[in-house]
């Protein structure tokens, strides 16, 4: 499985996660000026900007561990122009789902 398929499969089975837990699927790799919001749900009443890491092992760190401080700044400003766009009355959350090999956590509300 290349890279492309392994992050393919970690937002396939992120989706379904959250499907699951009652989440409505809003959008997948939704293009934004300045980058791309892997999932973008809702959860109740409140939009919930998704990022999934999928990692095959921790040999290069935890794939929720590679949602670093330039990552979460880019989500918000990408989650903030969508909300302008889309949902300007909503509130915003951001999750997380991390695929480490075959294990998937989900960290709601994971940064601010």
């Amino acid at each position: 499985m290349n890279s492309q398929e392994l992050a393919r499969s970690g937002e396939d089975a992120a989706i379904a996660l959250l499907v699951e837990r009652g989440y409505e699927i809003v959008g997948r790799n939704v293009r934004m000026p300045g980058g791309e919001i892997d999932v973008v749900a809702r959860d109740g009443a409140t939009i919930v900007f998704v990022e999934v890491k999928a990692r095959r092992s921790h040999r290069y760190g935890s794939a929720v561990g590679a949602v670093d401080a330039r990552k979460r700044r880019t989500l918000r400003k990408l989650a903030a122009e969508w909300m302008q766009l889309f949902a300007p009355r909503a509130y915003a959350r951001f999750d997380v789902v991390a695929a480490d090999g075959t294990r998937l956590a989900h960290y709601r509300d994971a940064f601010r």
